[in-house]
Order: structure tokens, then sequence, then C-alpha cells
């Protein structure tokens, strides 16, 4: 009996031996987790069409209305973005539209805007589907500087937002847009 109790007794000093260091291992990781910088979590506009991700991922369906020849829609905070995949799905397009682009434009105040990339070709016809990708130039050095320029950007600012316009136009063009910014 007296060999049963102390090796009862050993079995219970061995296993606190093993589980007082791997409580200490979960707590520090807790803590060290805890103290990562805020900067390491994705803020979302407090917009309602803005639904954040993870990992740096915002999904974005911006308003508008197609009456006429031209449109923008409403803007979407992209401060941390360097990529967008946009997808423009047209509904019933009453009457007829051609020679449509869209063009990004990305503003660094909020109030002026530059353009952010070249004008696409997009197909306004019901049911059509017309999705591209607006990639933030890189520099093929570590360090490159654009032109001065009043009218273009080479990089996601503040907000950002589409301007829809056709050379001729019907008299609604109701779309679906979905944007992802990484």
């Amino acid at each position: 009996m007296n060999n049963r109790l102390q090796d009862s007794g050993f079995s219970i000093q061995k296993g606190s031996r093993i589980a007082l260091p791997l409580a200490g291992t979960v707590v520090l990781l807790l803590a060290a987790y805890g103290a990562l910088p805020s900067a390491y979590f994705v803020k979302a506009a407090p917009a309602a069409n803005v639904q954040p991700r993870p990992v740096g991922v915002v999904t974005d369906t911006p308003a508008i209305t197609i009456t006429n020849a031209a449109a923008t829609t409403s803007a979407t905070p992209t401060t941390s973005a360097h990529e967008a995949q946009v997808q423009w799905t047209f509904g019933a397009v009453s009457g007829t539209y051609s020679g449509c682009t869209v063009q990004a434009k990305t503003s660094y105040d909020g109030t002026n805007y530059l353009t952010l990339g070249s004008p696409v070709t997009v197909t306004a016809t019901t049911g059509a589907v017309n999705a591209w990708t607006v990639i933030e130039e890189l520099g093929t050095n570590s360090v490159t500087t654009s032109a001065v320029s009043s009218t273009a950007a080479l990089g996601f600012g503040q907000v950002t937002a589409f301007g829809f316009s056709c050379s001729s136009y019907g008299t609604a063009a109701p779309v679906n847009i979905n944007v992802i910014y990484r």
C-alpha cells in the first residue's frame, strides 16, 4: 500500500511539472497577441456598404445611379489599399448604351480627385458582367519618385470612386458593383 501512495504521489508531481510550463507558455502567447499594435488589424469605414474582412481585405458595393451619359459611384475609404478587383454586373438596361468606360479615381484629401490607371471599356447591356483589376504601380528600384501630376495618381489615396461615362446612352442602366480592396 505504501508503494501505491508513493507511486501516486510521484505521478502527481510529474504531471504538475509538465502542466506548469505549458500553462506559462499559453499565458505568454496570449499576452504577446494582446500586445500587437492595432496597425495589424483592419479598420473599416463607418459606411454601411463597406464590409471588413480579415487580413487587410475590404469588400465594397458602392452605389451608383446611371440614367444618362455620366455617373460617379459613392467613395470608399482606401487608405491602406494596394489593389482593387472590380466587377460591374448590369441588370435590365433600358435603351442603348455605347462607348462606355469606367475610370477609377482617388483622392488624398477627400475632395479633389485624380485618375487612377486608365479608363476601362465596359459593356452596358442587360446581364453583361465586366471585371477588371486596378493595381498600384510599383517602382523598379527600392525608392521611386513619380512625376508631379495634378490629374493622375500612382496609388490609392484616402478614398476611391469610379466614374462611368458613355458616348450615347439610354434611359437606365442598373448595375451591381462589387469591389474587393487589398
